[in-house]
């Protein structure tokens, strides 16, 4: 046979043939369709064409936007792809006004941070450190301040104010990260956006930078769909599965614990610190009696927390995170939630309180000054 799409039709019966919903009934003697490879090829590319306008039509019935979508129907997700490529390309001199301004605040972090020898994940975890430590969250203020938007979403003005909403989080990453040569989605439904990274093992990964600002650090970094649904909710439909493992967090950086019975110790004396992200292996795969010993000994060590001095303001938290298809890095957590509070610009406590007070006074309300209500 030269082509395996040649058809037989029997006499005296009907066939239909159906193309994209096209049908065609065909009936005759006994009679062997032998056709040239240029009908074949007809053929062919008409289904082949048939194929892509349905799966065109499919992919316009349900969009999905990034660019130009707006979440909480006000931060619009802005494109800075012309910053990036100009960068490529090293190439800034069609850039103007704000885009110009991004670029050079963008280069200079870049330049800063990013080295040559850095594989995608190295480059990657070098932003997230950054922004983590330098991006802080918008909201500080019931005021406006003359020149100052605190709710910053767009790649200028969280590098310029270096504070950011969830957008402002998400697209500076893709910008720096573009610019770093990586692969990157932003997700997001309609009250919160994230990112999406592919890395050298061509899987993606989810990161949520503004999760991690004051929350347990790498806790929302290098996760799973799977992960990533603990907590966040979107439309995968037009995106792509994120199920890579090899650059999670807590599996790079697990350190291999032989007694489980130790863990409580190491635990203890990281305790002081205002955040603290621990992973373990274990010698030999979890089965089920392991994953509830786990699963106890964790809970008794956030009951222990709230037991020590200090310990009401503390959080410790636990999770297993896939390691491979069939094993488990366990990762313990803790925050000091009383300590993510302090700035250089915080207003000083007794200064609030005296403020309340005479709020009180003139009001007939009976507020509590901040930071005072659970003391």
């Amino acid at each position: 046979m030269k082509n395996k799409k040649v058809t037989y039709f029997l006499c005296g019966m009907f066939a239909l043939l159906t193309i994209g919903g096209i049908g065609a009934c065909i009936g005759s003697s006994v009679v062997l369709m032998d056709q040239s490879n240029e009908q074949f090829s007809k053929v062919n590319q008409f289904i082949d064409d048939e194929r892509a306008r349905q799966a065109k039509e499919a992919e316009q019935s349900n969009p999905y936007q990034e660019d130009g979508y707006k979440v909480m129907e006000q931060y619009e997700i802005r494109s800075t792809r012309q910053i990036s490529d100009a960068f490529l390309n090293k190439d800034p001199s069609k850039l103007q006004g704000e885009d110009k301004e991004t670029y050079d605040m963008a280069k200079a972090v870049y330049d800063k941070i990013i080295k040559d020898d850095m594989n995608g994940y190295e480059k990657e975890l070098a932003i997230y450190n950054w922004m983590v430590e330098n991006i802080r969250q918008s909201s500080g203020y019931a005021i406006i301040m003359p020149g100052q938007n605190t709710q910053a979403y767009t790649p200028h003005d969280v590098l310029k104010r270096r504070r950011a909403v969830c957008v402002g989080y998400a697209t500076t990453f893709r910008l720096l990260a573009n610019m770093a040569g990586l692969e990157v989605h932003i997700v997001h439904n309609e009250s919160h956006a994230w990112d999406m990274v592919k890395l050298d093992d061509n899987e993606w990964y989810h990161l949520d930078i503004n999760a991690d600002v004051n929350g347990p650090q790498y806790r929302n970094f290098n996760m799973t769909d799977t992960q990533t649904r603990n907590g966040h909710e979107w439309d995968a439909s037009a995106l792509p599965e994120a199920k890579g493992t090899t650059y999670s967090y807590a599996v790079q950086n697990a350190v291999e614990v032989k007694d489980v019975y130790k863990i409580p110790s190491i635990v203890k004396k990281n305790l002081d610190k205002k955040r603290c992200s621990l992973y373990y292996r274990f010698p030999k795969k979890m089965d089920d009696q392991m994953i509830a010993l786990v699963d106890q000994m964790v809970n008794l060590m956030q009951q222990a927390v709230y037991s020590v001095p200090g310990g009401e303001s503390k959080e410790l938290s636990g999770e297993l995170i896939a390691n491979g298809d069939d094993d488990y890095v366990l990762a313990v957590y803790i925050v000091d939630y009383s300590q993510n509070n302090s700035s250089t610009n915080a207003a000083d406590p007794k200064k609030v309180k005296k403020m309340t007070d005479k709020v009180n006074e003139a009001f007939g309300s009976a507020l509590e000054a901040p930071g005072t209500a659970n003391n």
